[in-house]
């Protein structure tokens, strides 16, 4: 008797294992299968002030417009960082919204956003060449046509205390967004008794937006953007939320 439970016992354990096996590869086999028939497309969300919100709105309904064929379209928002990392562990096939310096084989680089020279009335400089004092940076990066001067450099937290520090005489000169220059001086114009923008020597590159391409889809994308580019559905969206048509370098 004892025997027989003790093979019962065994027996039980056995189809129960069997039993979790069994489960674990369905799931395993479902989970594949979902990838397989979906594009996961990742999009930077990093909304620390007005040019950012607009271009996550551009990058959203881009996305949406981005349909690979038989594939189901998923969209992810995160962090540079984050969407960096899922892209790597090959969760992602696309991410938009990157800064973007040099295009490489698998990037394409798709919007341009003009950078300004921010100065204090006080203070005007345009030739940067031969500045000295710290210049002020925010959200931007420096432009790639300006880091061979090796200009020195002060960061801060938000465009807003960027352009409260010139508008104090703390700092003289700063490079942010056009956009979110235009933005804060009309939710602020006293800003503008105090500040303006000038072309600056030598002139600046503007802030490119690119997109990171899992290296199999890559031409399939790229003819996307290319058809979305001659038939005008970038730059109408563009004009949606930057008033401009700012998608050709």
């Amino acid at each position: 008797m004892r025997n027989h439970k003790k093979m019962l016992t065994i027996s039980i354990i056995i189809l129960a294992l069997l039993s979790s096996s069994w489960l674990l590869l369905f799931n395993f086999s479902r989970i594949n299968q979902q990838k397989q028939l979906t594009f996961r497309v990742g999009i930077v969300h990093e909304q620390q002030n007005y040019t950012q919100k607009q271009k996550f709105s551009f990058n959203y309904q881009l996305a949406k417009k981005l349909k690979v064929p038989q594939k189901k379209t998923v969209i992810i928002t995160g962090s540079a960082s984050t969407l960096k990392k899922q892209f790597k562990q090959h969760q992602l096939q696309l991410i938009l919204g990157l800064a973007s310096k040099q295009p490489t084989t698998n990037k394409i680089n798709y919007l341009f956003l003009p950078n300004a020279l921010v100065v204090n009335r006080n203070h005007p400089i345009k030739d940067l060449t031969t500045y000295h004092h710290k210049l002020g940076i925010a959200n931007s990066v420096l432009p790639t046509n300006l880091t061979i001067l090796n200009l020195k450099q002060k960061k801060y937290s938000s465009d807003l205390k960027l352009l409260n520090a010139i508008n104090k005489s703390q700092i003289h000169a700063g490079i942010m967004s056009n956009l979110e220059y235009n933005y804060l001086t009309k939710q602020q114009p006293e800003f503008l008794n105090t500040t303006e923008t000038r072309t600056s020597f030598p002139p600046m590159t503007a802030s490119v937006t690119g997109a990171l391409v899992e290296k199999k889809y890559h031409s399939t994308i790229k003819r996307m953007f290319k058809k979305m580019q001659l038939d005008g559905q970038l730059a109408n969206l563009s004009v949606k939320y930057f008033f401009q048509d700012y998608t050709q370098e």
